[in-house]
């Protein structure tokens, strides 16, 4: 079992749902995640362009409690000391299957609110490849990761 890299967080039950759902169940932290390993994004200003228009302080906040949940890790720049970059950690990375698990149960239950985002093409690729789609996308972003400049 996974050691917890955050000892100070409260949570408010020890049922597994509710803490789950205490550490990724707030409005923006999935849509981080979702953002670093299927959009590769990296800076602030990336996470800033995602097509929720996350108020600058509500991702500043999630982006530190992700961090110090153990989630992701930031580097500064070498180039540039005022960039600063975020990648996922492990603990990040495990998350990506929720990820799909609630896509396909979104695109299942509401695929006509979803319009062109989503196809029942992708979808059927991530029922039926369930498996080998995640290990691909998490090669990909591991992949970025190596060969982001930073």
């Amino acid at each position: 079992m996974g050691k917890s890299t955050n000892t100070t967080a409260e949570f408010r039950s020890l049922c597994p749902v509710a803490t789950g759902l205490d550490i990724l169940g707030d409005k923006w932290t999935l849509l981080i995640l979702r953002d670093m390993i299927w959009g590769h994004k990296c800076l602030f200003s990336e996470f800033k362009e995602s097509p929720e228009h996350m108020p600058s302080k509500m991702l500043s906040n999630r982006l530190k409690k992700l961090e110090e949940l153990g989630f992701i890790f930031k580097k500064v720049g070498l180039a540039n000391k005022k960039s600063v970059y975020y990648f996922m950690e492990e603990k990040g990375i495990d998350a990506f299957p929720i990820m799909i698990e609630m896509a396909i149960f979104t695109s299942k239950h509401f695929l006509d609110y979803l319009g062109s985002t989503y196809t029942k093409e992708a979808r059927g690729i991530m029922i039926k490849n369930k498996k080998e789609y995640i290990a691909d996308l998490v090669k990909q972003y591991k992949r970025f990761k190596k060969d982001v400049t930073i």
